[in-house]
């Protein structure tokens, strides 16, 4: 560089961050150094004062030992002066540096070059701690070079959070809903892979934006001033909300915002996870038309039908017609009951994605509701499960026990049906089997294969809703079913779910929580 008599200088710079007047300012400072390194007192105070480690190396010595370290070197490396001086720089290596930067530092200083690298080094006391090393060749008057200028910062803090930021980004990108990270201001600061799928805009395109880029006009301005006054108060948001693609196209997802505070309790980001449930809506409203429509134009059709065949009965006499009039009549009691159930599969769509736990010793409320609903049926009920298990939105197994003891009552042959409901624990399977016996006359095996191959043919098809609804509800709780014959006679159907226990959700809700080390 040039001096202020306009002479040119050889000068090493070194920059570093300070804080000034409570700013973060960048310092330059710029040694001015003669051909034999006779540094005047001014710079070797100077370079003692830095903040980071800087050292000199003898380039004209076999193996570069150390002539001078300043006083950050002593204090980053935890050595005193006089078991460094005369060494070379590599006894700061270790176990776990490796072979590629200290083979990129002996190749620049080999060919007298500067080079910047980042690699383990340890202390006196033995501790590891990640140093940014930079090294430059110092010449003289006739270019050759008699020094290496070394400075070592320690970046260990850096590379934690390096580290922890990689971490976070693979587990965020495994996560299949979409998230994204805002500063206070609502300035997008991350989004994850999820995110650029589900809404069509790449993380370029999305960062630096706001969540405005979202907005589909669904929602008005007081729900987002609701939305904005909630999560500023530091409490969670959850809302089920409609968003809008880049493509112009809406969806609907489950929001749940979070507040992240700092070590003083002040908000400093908000992270937003959200689970497109656009298929799950649309297909509850889909139901929840065909339920209402189905019932209202069936009720209408078999109030008229029955309507009819009680006028006519009352005015015919032959025992043939007012048979046949009956036999209408019970029909369209049946078809009433059926379209009644389509509640029943609305509510099997709507509740299995709910979550929530369910005690398994709950089955045996099932089992008493329907013996106060049948005290003509003797139903024995037994179960052999340790204390604190459970099963995943076991709510919905209601239905399938119900289904199964609603079918052996309505079709038994027997004066007072007998049952057995045994439910019993599959320790090494981590699983309950769930077994329903009874003794009427037997589920008709074509019935049942046409439930157990989950699809219906012009050939093959079941004559009730009933027996699918127990394929459906076992198969939402990840349950197998089977039947059986009884003996003598009947059916035995046979539920296997798996289960969880209080402790093992705990320690998985433990581990999610546990902050990464």
């Amino acid at each position: 560089m040039l001096d202020g008599s306009g002479d040119s200088r050889e000068v090493i710079t070194l920059s570093s961050p300070i804080k000034w007047e409570g700013q973060n300012r960048i310092q330059t400072l710029f040694f001015d150094i003669d051909s034999e390194l006779n540094a005047s007192g001014l710079v070797t105070e100077t370079m003692d004062s830095s903040p980071i480690g800087i050292s000199i190396a003898d380039a004209r010595q076999d193996d570069e030992p150390l002539i001078y370290i300043n006083d950050g070197f002593v204090q980053l490396t935890g050595y005193p002066r006089e078991e460094v001086l005369g060494q070379n720089c590599r006894f700061l290596q270790g176990e776990r540096t490796r072979p590629e930067p200290v083979a990129k530092v002996r190749n620049a200083i080999e060919n007298e070059v500067p080079v910047t690298v980042e690699l383990r080094n340890y202390r006196k006391d033995g501790s590891m701690f990640w140093n940014r090393l930079s090294i430059q060749p110092v010449t003289n008057d006739d270019g050759d070079v008699t020094h290496f200028l070394g400075f070592q910062e320690d970046i260990s803090a850096q590379k934690a959070y390096e580290q922890e930021q990689t971490l976070f980004e693979t587990q965020a990108n495994a996560v299949e809903k979409s998230l994204f990270i805002t500063d206070v201001d609502g300035t997008i600061k991350y989004v994850n892979s999820q995110f650029e799928e589900t809404t069509g805009f790449m993380a370029t395109e999305a960062i630096g934006q706001t969540p405005r880029i979202l907005n589909s006009g669904a929602q008005d301005s007081a729900f987002y001033e609701a939305l904005w006054e909630t999560i500023t108060a530091g409490e969670v948001w959850e809302a089920i909300i409609t968003n809008q693609r880049k493509t112009g196209e809406r969806y609907t997802v489950e929001q749940k915002i979070v507040p992240i505070t700092n070590g003083h309790g002040e908000i400093t980001h908000f992270v937003s996870v959200e689970d497109d449930v656009t298929d799950q809506q649309f297909t509850e409203e889909v139901l929840g038309v065909m339920s209402r429509v189905l019932r209202h134009n069936v009720r209408n059709s078999v109030n008229a039908i029955q309507g009819y065949a009680e006028m006519l009965e009352d005015k015919t006499a032959d025992p043939g017609d007012r048979a046949a009039l009956r036999a209408i009549q019970n029909q369209a009691a049946q078809l009433e009951a059926i379209s009644n159930r389509s509640r029943d599969i609305r509510e099997l769509f709507r509740r299995r994605y709910e979550q929530h736990t369910m005690g398994v010793e709950t089955i045996g409320k099932f089992v008493e509701q329907r013996r106060a609903r049948h005290p003509d049926v003797d139903i024995d009920f037994s179960i052999d499960v340790r204390g604190g298990r459970h099963i995943q939105n076991g709510s919905l197994l209601q239905i399938a026990i119900d289904e199964a003891l609603e079918n052996a009552i309505v079709y038994s042959d027997q004066e007072r049906p007998q049952i057995e409901v045994t439910v019993t624990e599959l320790v090494d399977a981590g699983s309950i089997r769930i077994e329903i016996a009874d003794d009427g006359p037997g589920i008709p095996q074509d019935e049942w294969n046409v439930i157990l191959s989950g699809t219906e043919t012009p050939l093959a098809h079941g004559s009730g809703i009933g027996l699918w609804m127990m394929y459906w509800t076992i198969t939402a709780l990840g349950g197998t079913l089977e039947l059986t014959d009884n003996e003598p006679r009947g059916s035995i159907i046979t539920y296997e779910l798996p289960i969880g226990t209080i402790e093992s959700d705990l320690i998985e809700q433990n581990d999610q929580n546990r902050p990464n080390k």
